[in-house]
């Protein structure tokens, strides 16, 4: 009867498999969730401050050579171009910022799917580990029932 033990060996194999793969997809849903709040967090908290510290730093400029005493409203003039060069590091600065959360977000979209993906793989071997037990505990039957007439017996 050692086939109740292929049987039982292919059912166990087939729970593991389900079981690992729900704790795949769980990760995987976790790290979707961890994504959307890293990219919502930049959104509303990182975004803003980066947006206010260079308005300060703007105005702050611009009240530092109002007080040098220098004509800063003609163009083409020193302080003019510098005010414009912060302006353009500034707003790079911001793009670069809102690059690297786009990066991350969808590196943590892209580990997700990689969970999710290595789950099924484990649903799957689970598969194969069970049909593959099922058929050694078919062939110890076949085996047993050509030798004794009887399933049962080896």
């Amino acid at each position: 009867m050692s086939f109740i033990g292929n049987l039982l060996g292919g059912y166990g194999a087939s729970q593991i498999g389900k079981f690992n793969q729900g704790l795949y997809n769980e990760e995987a849903k976790l790290k979707a969730q961890n994504a959307e709040l890293k990219k919502q967090t930049f959104l509303t908290v990182d975004k803003p401050r980066i947006v206010a510290q260079h308005y300060r730093d703007q105005s702050n400029m611009l009240v530092n050579f109002i007080k040098s005493g220098v004509d800063v409203s003609r163009i083409g003039d020193s302080p003019f171009l510098v005010m414009l060069d912060q302006t353009v590091e500034q707003a790079f600065d911001l793009e670069i910022a809102e690059f690297n959360s786009t990066v991350e977000y969808q590196n943590e979209l892209n580990n997700a799917s990689l969970l999710r993906s290595r789950g099924e793989g484990e649903a799957f071997k689970g598969k194969i580990t069970r049909n593959a037990e099922y058929a050694k505990a078919a062939g110890k039957m076949f085996s047993n029932y050509q030798s004794s007439g009887s399933i049962l017996t080896s």
